[in-house]
C-alpha cells in the first residue's frame, strides 16, 4: 500500500555520491532508511509537493513532483511531470520518465533483497520543450569489494515524447578528441581530483571515446525492445553547456563529468 514521506529537492549535487579516495582507501555513504524492509514494491509522493507542485518555469505550464520507488533495499527517486503545454503527452512522458529511472535494476541484474540501491533524482530543467533529470546513487552488490557509484541522466523531448540523445546535438568523435586535449573541463571537481582526472582520461583512445559517445544515453528504440544495455555514458544540456559523464577507475569514483561547449550546435 502507498504511504507519504517527507522529500525535498537539492540542486544538482551528488547526495548518494562515494567520494573518490586518492589513496585507495574507499570510504561509503550510503543514505540509512528508517523504513523496515518491503516485499512489495510502493511508490511513494512527496505530498507537500503534490499539492503545490515544483515547476521550473511556470510560462512553458510545466510542474513535475519526486517519487520514490522502493522494494526492499532498492530505493530510486524518479520525476512525475503534474502539467505539461502538450496534456496528450502527459501519460507517456511520465511511463518514460520512470522507465529510464528504473532501467538501472534490469541492467545490472540487482537482486532488491540482496543488493542496496539508492538512487536520487535531480531535475536539472523543466521547459515547454524538454525535461532533464540527472541520477546519481550507490550500488552495494552483494559480495563486491566495495559499493559502486552510479550516475545517470534522463532528457526526453516533450513535444516527442521520445528520448534525446547526445548524438542529438553532438558530433562523438569532435567530443572524443576534446576530452583527449588539454582544453578539457571537469566539471563539479576538486582541484585534486582534477589532476588525477587529467592524467586518467587518456587511459582510453579516441576510437573507444566515440564508440561510448556514439552510444551514450537511453534509447527509445532499446527500451521499446526491452534491451537492458546500459549505457557507458550519459549527458544532458543546460544553458548551452553540455555535461557528459565518463567511466573512469572506481578509485577515482566510478564515473567523471566533462563540460562541453560544442562551437555549433
Amino acid at each position: 500500500m502507498a504511504a507519504l514521506l517527507s522529500l525535498s529537492l537539492n540542486g544538482c549535487g551528488h547526495r548518494n555520491y562515494v567520494k573518490p579516495d586518492l589513496s585507495d582507501i574507499q570510504t561509503t555513504n550510503i543514505k540509512e532508511t528508517t523504513a523496515s524492509a518491503e516485499t512489495s514494491v510502493i511508490e511513494v509522493q512527496n505530498e507537500s509537493e503534490s499539492s503545490g507542485s515544483l515547476s521550473t518555469d511556470p510560462e512553458s505550464k510545466t510542474a513535475a513532483s519526486i517519487y520514490v520507488y522502493k522494494n526492499d533495499k532498492v530505493t530510486i527517486e524518479y520525476p512525475v511531470l503534474k502539467q505539461l503545454s502538450d496534456e496528450s503527452k502527459l501519460e507517456a512522458v511520465n511511463s518514460l520518465l520512470k522507465d529510464n529511472a528504473l532501467e538501472i535494476i534490469n541492467a545490472y541484474s540487482i537482486d532488491p533483497l540482496k543488493d542496496t540501491l539508492t538512487v536520487s533524482a535531480d531535475i536539472i530543467s523543466a521547459d515547454r520543450n524538454r525535461i532533464s533529470v540527472a541520477y546519481t546513487g550507490v550500488l552495494s552488490s552483494e559480495g563486491a569489494a566495495h559499493p559502486t557509484n552510479v550516475y545517470y541522466t534522463s532528457v526526453i523531448d516533450l513535444k516527442t515524447g521520445k528520448n534525446i540523445r547526445l548524438t542529438d546535438y553532438v558530433d562523438p568523435k569532435l567530443l572524443a578528441q576534446y576530452v583527449l586535449s588539454d582544453q578539457c573541463k571537469f566539471y563539479n571537481t576538486s582541484p585534486e581530483l582534477k589532476e588525477a582526472l587529467m592524467s586518467a582520461r587518456t587511459d582510453m583512445d579516441e576510437q573507444t571515446y566515440t564508440d561510448i559517445f556514439q552510444n551514450a544515453d537511453f534509447s527509445s528504440k532499446q527500451l521499446e525492445k526491452g534491451a537492458s544495455e546500459f549505457p557507458e555514458s550519459f549527458s544532458y544540456e543546460d544553458q548551452g553547456v553540455i555535461i557528459v559523464s565518463i567511466p573512469v577507475a572506481h578509485a577515482l569514483g566510478d564515473f567523471a563529468l566533462i563540460e562541453y561547449t560544442p562551437e555549433t550546435k
